[in-house]
């Protein structure tokens, strides 16, 4: 924002469910009013919900101390009452007030008086929750700022893995960042190591040693995986994986668009290649056998049915054993579907 703009704009409305967005665009709006050692005596922060509309329109009114400008945050605008917003939508068509005015909220009626009031009067700026591919690259911004860099793929794990909270990321690029230490690159190997939830993609190691057959590169897996999940959490996250399979087989089988692949897969549309890649190394047929195996698994462990290590031992070597089968063809299953390569889901006919 320019010095010219921002003396321009006398009332802001910093609204969206992201509330590391909204922190993020009042504190620039802040700081393009103010310099840091002018907040002192001109900066106040109200939570709407705590002080009565009076007191928000007394701070609006009153003039800078000792500088050219005032700057009032009210935040949680959304929890003032109905008529407290009416109030506050009357004063603000009434003009501009003498304070810069931000107001922030995680969400407002579109259907009310104040909200009309602000579309007139007020620069709105709407904080959207990000989807998994603007996630991946606030992830790589954010290790930038750090002084790092992290590879796509590893950004795209870590958000299939933690989702699109930007607070969650925050704090697992952070932890990234350290554990990284004099590494000028954090890769996926990092992600699976130190992320919150990295055992939901450090199966996709285990599971293609099952679609191989190879029982030794699954139980060394099963290992590493054990170090950190309890059996009956890693028989969750194969369970959980298993499903995901599942979709994407019944995905490409409707030839679905990518808007539904995002649809049904959420957070975890950018692994729909890779999926597929499994689905077809696994052999379609197999899948559900190797689904109802682990659910089998699972009820044993919840009835306390032998011992959780071994019995999950087994369930590995018996998936091996069951998922060596020989693979469908290539061209019966393309890949490079949404999230996972150049192209999207051809539509045959």
């Amino acid at each position: 924002m320019s010095a010219g703009r921002a003396a321009e704009v006398r009332v802001y409305a910093v609204v969206g469910e992201e509330s590391w967005l909204r922190r993020q665009e009042v504190d620039r709006i802040v700081g393009a009013h103010l310099r840091p050692e002018e907040r002192a005596l001109n900066l106040d922060q109200l939570d709407a919900g705590e002080v009565d509309v009076l007191e928000i329109l007394t701070r609006a009114d009153t003039l800078p101390f000792f500088g050219d400008r005032r700057v009032v945050v009210v935040r949680e605008v959304d929890r003032m009452p109905t008529q407290a917003q009416d109030r506050l939508a009357s004063y603000l068509e009434a003009g501009s007030p003498p304070s810069v005015l931000v107001l922030e909220a995680a969400s407002l009626d579109r259907r009310r008086r104040l909200w009309a009031v602000l579309q007139r009067v007020a620069e709105v700026v709407e904080a959207r929750p990000l989807d998994p591919r603007g996630a991946a690259r606030w992830v790589a911004s954010r290790m930038q700022q750090l002084g790092k860099r992290i590879t796509g793929e590893a950004a795209r794990t870590l958000v299939a893995a933690v989702g699109t909270d930007l607070h969650a990321l925050a704090r697992e690029v952070d932890k990234l960042a350290a554990y990284a230490v004099d590494r000028p690159v954090v890769d996926v190997r990092d992600v699976e190591a130190v992320a919150s939830h990295g055992a939901e993609v450090s199966v996709f190691a285990l599971t293609d040693a099952v679609a191989a057959g190879d029982a030794v590169a699954a139980l060394r897996a099963l290992h590493t995986l054990l170090q950190r999940e309890s059996p009956v959490g890693l028989v969750a996250l194969l369970a959980s994986h298993f499903r995901a399979l599942l979709y994407a087989q019944a995905l490409w089988a409707k030839r679905a668009t990518p808007v539904q692949v995002r649809e049904v897969l959420s957070s975890r549309a950018w692994l729909y290649g890779r999926y597929q890649e499994q689905v077809r190394r696994l052999g379609r047929e197999r899948l559900a056998e190797l689904y109802q195996r682990i659910e089998r698994t699972d009820l044993q462990l919840k009835m306390s049915v032998g011992v959780p290590e071994v019995s999950v031992q087994q369930l590995v070597v018996q998936l091996c054993g069951a998922g060596a089968r020989p693979q469908a063809r290539a061209e019966d299953l393309p890949m490079n579907a949404e999230g996972a390569g150049d192209r999207g889901p051809r539509r045959l006919g």
